[in-house]
């Protein structure tokens, strides 16, 4: 009797310890398994260990770590971006500001300084009408800051409804007219039915206005007398999904290698150096295309024309 329950107790110690044995030894494979995977995981290597791909706890474990891992990640890189792009913003308008800012300063020294009392009565009014017009671009600047981050934050939310488009259209051209009638270039629209588009009747007219100023910026000015004055013409396609509106001008043109660059905020192409403006007006009417599920395209023949192409989508 004393002999069988020695050997019990035997056995049962026997397996205890082997119990203990498999358990440490798979805690111990665990451990080592978990310390391989956060390895791969910090160092970024691809794929996991065979042991790990297997359906077990540890391998539940370890794509949970994986999945953490890689939302962290993926938050640093978009925190990576939008510091790079506050860096490039400010880098951009710290650029636009400093010819207008230094025209003032250098205006108003001229003004101020200590030969101003030689200064005739023309020399002082052309020195005032420089300051005011680079307080007027600096103006326009920021009002064109306004606009773009308050659409990038989605902080203006555009309504796109149907609506017809011609009194968009007649409203654009009335705020542009003054301008082209200066440089005498006329404005036309090709005729065509009233139709209805889903947009935002304000903000789609600011894109369109942003086109048509950049028409008359770039298109040289004529005299009265001059029978090959600039022209900008208007025309509207319908077209199964979307309608196109065109607005061509006989301006400068731009390049086919700037083409995607000048939709881009604050670009300006090689020929815009001695022309005013910030760089804003085709970046703007881009993201309020892009706000209605419109979208715009650009074609151009330099010294001939330059055609943008809006696209909004169908009632």
């Amino acid at each position: 009797m004393l002999l069988y329950s020695v050997i019990i107790l035997a056995v049962a110690v026997f397996f205890c310890a082997a119990t203990v044995f498999f358990c440490l030894r798979y805690l111990r494979r665990a451990f080592d398994a978990l310390d391989g995977v956060l390895d791969r995981l910090l160092t970024r290597e691809a794929g996991l260990p065979a042991e790990i791909t297997k359906e077990n706890r540890i391998s539940k474990l370890v794509h949970k770590a994986n999945r953490v891992l890689d939302a962290y990640v993926t938050e640093a890189a978009q925190v990576s971006t939008e510091k790079e792009t506050i860096q490039g913003f400010i880098s951009d308008l710290s650029h636009q500001m400093k010819t207008p800012l230094s025209g003032i300063t250098m205006n108003a020294e001229l003004l101020l300084g200590n030969d101003a009392d030689d200064l005739t009565a023309e020399e002082r009014s052309e020195f005032l009408r420089g300051i005011a017009a680079d307080a007027a671009g600096l103006q326009w600047l920021m009002e064109g800051l306004i606009k773009m981050s308050r659409l990038e934050v989605n902080a203006i939310q555009l309504v796109p409804v149907c609506a017809p488009l011609k009194p968009t259209i007649t409203d654009a051209i009335g705020s542009i007219l003054a301008a082209a009638s200066a440089k005498n270039i006329s404005i036309s629209v090709d005729a065509f039915d009233d139709l209805y588009v889903k947009h935002d009747k304000r903000w789609m007219q600011e894109a369109i206005v942003n086109i048509l100023e950049n028409a008359v910026k770039y298109s040289a000015a004529h005299s009265r007398q001059s029978h090959a004055g600039g022209k900008i013409t208007l025309s509207v396609t319908t077209l199964p999904s979307y309608t196109k509106l065109t607005i061509t001008d006989n301006g400068a043109g731009i390049p086919r290698g700037e083409w995607a660059k000048i939709f881009k905020r604050f670009y300006r192409g090689d020929n815009a150096a001695d022309v005013a403006g910030a760089g804003l007006g085709l970046y703007l009417a881009t993201v309020i295309l892009e706000k209605q599920n419109g979208y715009i395209m650009v074609d151009s023949v330099v010294g001939e024309f330059t055609a943008f192409s809006l696209f909004l989508q169908n009632c």
